[in-house]
């Protein structure tokens, strides 16, 4: 887009210009109550779509887990154990290399933030004092 801006003399020119359809700023003939109305009813359509397509995915993954249970009873196959589960175990004994778990609190995690950046200072004011 860039390119084509510096090969058209006009390419500046045309942001300047009113559009046909109008503006999306210019105002709708709503008060901004009635626009905050609409957005809150947008973003509840979309967690409700939201929840709908999660609902539809487990419930296929819970057909094809029924479908794999009996294929393993046919043939004897034992269920192998979830890779999530190990995790979970992994976890218990505090060595794990994955990510923390974060806490939603922003107070929780403005706190820990301070703790982490006191810690570090005091490590560098260390590291300084036996240098000299």
């Amino acid at each position: 887009m860039m390119m084509l801006k510096m090969m058209n003399p006009f390419g500046s020119v045309t942001d300047a210009l009113p559009s046909v359809g109008g503006d999306k700023d210019e105002d709708s003939g709503q008060t901004k109550e009635e626009q905050e109305e609409q957005e809150k009813l947008r973003q509840d359509a979309i967690k409700h779509a939201e929840k709908e397509r999660r609902d539809k995915y487990k419930k296929q993954e819970d057909g094809r887990e029924d479908m794999r249970q009996t294929i393993r009873d046919r043939y004897k196959i034992e269920k192998k154990i979830d890779s999530d589960a190990e995790e979970e175990s992994e976890d218990d004994d505090g060595f794990s290399g994955g990510p923390k778990k974060v806490d939603d609190d922003p107070v929780a995690q403005a706190k820990a933030e301070a703790e982490k950046r006191m810690n570090e200072a005091k490590a560098l004011a260390g590291d300084k004092c036996s240098i000299q």
